[in-house]
């Protein structure tokens, strides 16, 4: 099944007939990724595989690809950023336990209804893949030198406290 963007799914009956959906989505639409990126151009590849495994757990194999645009956390400058993520989310509909899921599996809860929308599943699954702390490789980023500056004029000095007290003794 290829689509723009399915408003609601339900995985549980996506997986009984091992659906796919593959399609792509404008980063400028998704709220909670727009507030880290510095441009919002661009779009994200995905392929969704809707199964169940062995043990009758519903899984979603699901690939995004895409280029982000954000901050250097060093220079601050633009960084761009590849994602190519490939992850495996075991299904639990709500009041079900996560440890129940096999330990190869992202746990993705579906609310009451069992449904879900394929945005919020590529949004989490993209918010997930994005570092903590987005840095230039050393040798490209423009704060390195800065950096190196800041530590040399910050010379720990473990006795300086002391040779004061002294001081104030005399």
């Amino acid at each position: 099944m290829t689509s723009d963007l399915p408003q609601f799914i339900n995985p549980l009956c996506l997986a009984k007939t091992r659906e796919s959906i593959v399609g792509k989505i404008q980063l400028n639409s998704l709220a909670r990724v727009k507030i880290v990126l510095l441009d919002e151009k661009g779009e994200l590849k995905y392929c969704l595989n809707f199964s169940f495994d062995k043990t009758g757990v519903c899984i979603i194999e699901c690939e995004i690809e895409t280029q982000l645009i954000l901050e250097c956390q060093r220079c601050f400058k633009p960084l761009e950023f590849d994602v190519r993520n490939n992850s495996l989310l075991g299904i639990v509909v709500r009041g079900e336990v996560f440890e129940a899921l096999a330990k190869e599996y992202e746990p993705l809860e579906l609310n009451d209804d069992g449904v879900t929308t394929v945005e919020e599943l590529i949004e989490e699954e993209l918010l997930l893949s994005i570092p903590l702390s987005v840095l230039h490789p050393l040798d490209k980023c423009a704060g390195t030198n800065d950096l190196d500056r800041i530590n040399a004029e910050a010379k720990v000095q473990p006795f300086a406290v002391l040779a004061a007290l002294i001081k104030g003794k005399d």
